[in-house]
């Protein structure tokens, strides 16, 4: 991007001007506002993270400094820490998806409760550290036989009953780190 504008604060004729150019060069609406999705682009072509760049061209709001972002079609969970269109990355994990039949909950959440672990005896297996967001719906470890081997520790699937499975340490991170009441976004 080779646009040469002074910094005043004012969004002018030129910044319209180079706001449209650029819309026209990236294929976006060409509406010369800087809108969600311009603002997403900017982000991307200039190095951040897809992630990174959804979250901070929207309007994300947390009750806490942490904010947990999903993108279940990348298999992929962000955690966050700032504030409103200011969210840094602090950590990226890969995690597993509900199946077709028991798909994960999409929505805006927040987290209501934590636990070291559960365990469903019948079916021969356990989780670790979870971090409930909605009812049934829990961010935990993979799954462990009981007594405690991996069961299934696939990830980057759509495998779990409508919960994110995540690596041990990724799970405890979260249950450790992300306070009661912090902002989850699943999409």
């Amino acid at each position: 991007m080779n646009y040469h504008l002074d910094i005043d604060g004012i969004f002018g004729v030129k910044t319209e001007a180079a706001v449209l150019d650029y819309q026209k060069k990236q294929q976006l609406v060409t509406d010369g506002m800087v809108g969600i999705n311009t603002l997403e682009n900017l982000y991307i072509s200039n190095g951040f993270d897809k992630g990174v760049a959804y979250v901070n061209s929207r309007d994300f709001y947390s009750r806490t400094d942490y904010f947990i972002y999903t993108h279940v079609e990348e298999y992929l969970v962000y955690l966050f820490k700032g504030y409103h269109k200011s969210w840094e990355l602090i950590k990226k994990y890969e995690t597993a998806i509900g199946k077709p039949l028991t798909p994960t909950l999409k929505g805006f959440f927040t987290v209501k409760a934590k636990g070291p672990g559960y365990s469903k005896v019948k079916e021969g297996f356990k989780v670790k550290w979870y971090t409930q967001y909605y009812e049934n719906y829990l961010f935990h470890s993979i799954l462990f036989n009981l007594d405690g081997t991996v069961f299934d520790g696939r990830l980057g699937l759509p495998i779990s009953e409508g919960c994110l499975r995540l690596k041990e340490e990724d799970a405890k991170y979260i249950y450790d780190y992300i306070p009661y009441g912090s902002l989850v976004v699943i999409r």
